[in-house]
């Protein structure tokens, strides 16, 4: 009986398959070797997984594979015609030829070619999601950037009603129409979909929550899209606005921060890193969530908590729902 054990070696059976393969391989040494055999093979690859491929990977590893196949064809000892044998024993002559050894071998150059294809397919995946992304946060600085010019400077984190919560921003961006409502929503975020079809809120339904259910606030998780937002800074008690200085290490928005600990990701873009706004307008993906030349992180304060900046310079940007201070 034969097994797929590149596809064992891969975790890609279905748990009928796996348990065959388990237990012969209990009483097979032959296919232990071969197991190990393709693991060996495998091993080195898993490290490039994720890493950019070189231009025009693809079509040279194609052109070599055929280039190889010319060389390496196989020419006609004869020109002799057919031997008289029938065509049901010629088949089974050439099935003959083909041995365990030669089907694995052929397995592990179809793997290892699918392997070299993956990652290019993945990145180009990857960076399509990012560069969609950053072309959302381009969008959203366009429509912080005219809010701030007609409200005396500021973006939009006023506090609402005697109860101020995180992601604001989204809500007063589109009820000025400042902003689409698809450019809120991060490509790679798993939410998008999901939270796309309640929508961004008006500020009035807003008001309307936080005024009523100001101890619980998960019903607004999704105002502000699937980014996160700079909540301004505490100053004597009270909540500050971001000024708009455009300066060009103060982060403004980036996508959605996740979790309590200090080195809080988001988890859009597979968690690999997090496309950040700044306040001069220039979007970077950040594999970490410092701010390289200053040190700032960006979601959380200067003293390690998921809270407002303690002072202006402070940039803190938080997922939306969240209960900020009591005014």
């Amino acid at each position: 009986m034969e097994y797929d054990l590149v596809g064992f070696v891969m975790d890609a059976l279905d748990d009928d398959e796996y348990a065959q393969v388990i237990e012969a391989l209990e009483n097979s040494a032959e296919l232990q070797e071969q197991v190990a055999l393709i693991q060996s093979a495998l091993g080195p690859l898993e490290s490039y997984r994720y890493c950019e491929p070189p231009a025009g990977l693809t079509n040279s590893t194609l052109d070599y594979v055929f280039e190889q196949v010319d060389v390496h064809k196989v020419q006609p000892v004869s020109l002799q015609p057919l031997s008289t044998l029938s065509s049901a024993e010629r088949i089974a002559g050439r099935a003959a030829r083909w041995r365990m050894t030669d089907f694995l071998v052929l397995s592990v150059v179809v793997l290892c070619m699918a392997m070299l294809v993956s990652p290019a397919l993945y990145n180009s995946r990857f960076v399509a999601g990012k560069l969609a992304c950053q072309n959302n946060l381009i969008h959203l600085y366009k429509g912080m950037n005219r809010y701030s010019e007609t409200n005396n400077g500021v973006f939009p984190t006023t506090p609402v009603s005697t109860v101020s919560v995180s992601g604001l921003q989204a809500p007063v961006l589109r009820d000025q129409s400042f902003v689409e409502e698809e450019h809120f929503f991060c490509p790679t975020a798993t939410e998008s979909l999901a939270w796309r079809d309640q929508g961004i809120p008006a500020v009035q339904t807003v008001v309307d929550v936080v005024d009523a259910t100001s101890d619980s606030l998960d019903q607004l998780s999704h105002m502000g899209g699937t980014y996160g937002y700079n909540v301004g800074y505490q100053e004597s008690g009270q909540l500050r606005p971001v000024q708009n200085q455009g300066r060009p290490h103060f982060a403004l928005v980036a996508d959605r921060p996740a979790g309590e600990s200090v080195g809080r990701r988001s988890l859009n873009h597979d968690g690999i890193g997090q496309n950040v706004l700044f306040e001069d307008g220039h979007v970077v993906f950040l594999r970490e969530t410092k701010e390289r030349t200053l040190g700032d992180l960006y979601f959380v304060s200067d003293r390690g908590r998921v809270e407002p900046g303690l002072h202006s310079n402070d940039a803190v940007i938080m997922e939306s729902g969240v209960k900020l201070l009591s005014n």
